[in-house]
């Protein structure tokens, strides 16, 4: 009998599972892939800040990164960087947000409208207020670079580049449906853009390598929170339509 309560219970977690991760299932498998990357990139951020906090071997390697790539920049990579990082400066992003906000609002897609603008505008804020609540003191190199005086970790331009890029592929794919190449190219192209504004920062002088890392998964957990808002969010609306 005991063996028996394995098997069935052993069967409902398979039943559980395969249900969560069916494509059919729409709203099954968008919450539960929401909730994996939410649980992953919350846990990558934890233990970064951990580590920050803690100021001993991470801040070492931080350090020791900062003043490695800062004995080889050249006036050439400090331009062309400078210029990647405009990529996901304020302004950018804020054009990008409001471009495709009318473009939603013009299609009638209200509900992924507000999704769209939560995502920067949260965004923002939740970055602002780790910044100050971390309160990490900016590496010694990038002054130049800088036009505030906010603080290091997490980077804002590498979590702004996350949610830019990953809302952008995210409502391609979900209202535009390009094609498997046109897909393909700009998932490829968003991982590019991901990347080189992240190394940006590094090369700037103006963020350590776990500012980075700390942004991209603060990031990624903005992300999966709105895009999770936006899955349930239509659902019901589909569900109180269909109800008429």
């Amino acid at each position: 009998m005991p063996f028996q309560g394995i098997v069935t219970n052993d069967n409902r977690f398979r039943l559980f599972l395969a249900a969560r991760l069916d494509p059919k299932a729409y709203l099954g498998l968008h919450l539960t892939i929401g909730l994996l990357v939410l649980s992953l990139a919350l846990w990558a951020f934890g233990a970064l800040l951990e580590a920050v906090l803690d100021n001993r071997t991470l801040v070492r390697l931080d350090i020791a990164a900062a003043v490695w790539m800062h004995a080889r920049v050249t006036p050439f990579g400090l331009r062309f960087f400078d210029a990647v990082a405009e990529i996901a400066s304020p302004d950018t992003m804020g054009i990008l947000c409001v471009v495709v906000a009318v473009v939603l609002v013009g299609q009638g897609r209200r509900t992924a409208c507000i999704a769209w603008v939560a995502a920067f505008v949260g965004g923002t804020v939740v970055q602002h207020i780790l910044k100050t609540a971390v309160h990490r003191s900016r590496p010694e190199f990038g002054a130049a670079y800088l036009s505030d005086k906010s603080f290091s970790f997490p980077s804002g331009h590498a979590m702004a580049v996350i949610v830019g890029m990953g809302m952008s592929l995210y409502i391609l794919g979900r209202f535009w449906h390009p094609g498997r190449a046109w897909r393909l190219g700009s998932i490829a192209t968003g991982l590019v853009i991901i990347i080189i504004v992240g190394v940006s920062r590094i090369y700037l002088g103006v963020h350590y390598p776990s500012d980075v890392l700390g942004g991209y998964a603060a990031g990624a957990a903005w992300m999966a929170v709105c895009v999770s808002g936006l899955t349930i969010a239509e659902h019901r609306r589909a569900a109180r339509l269909s109800s008429f």
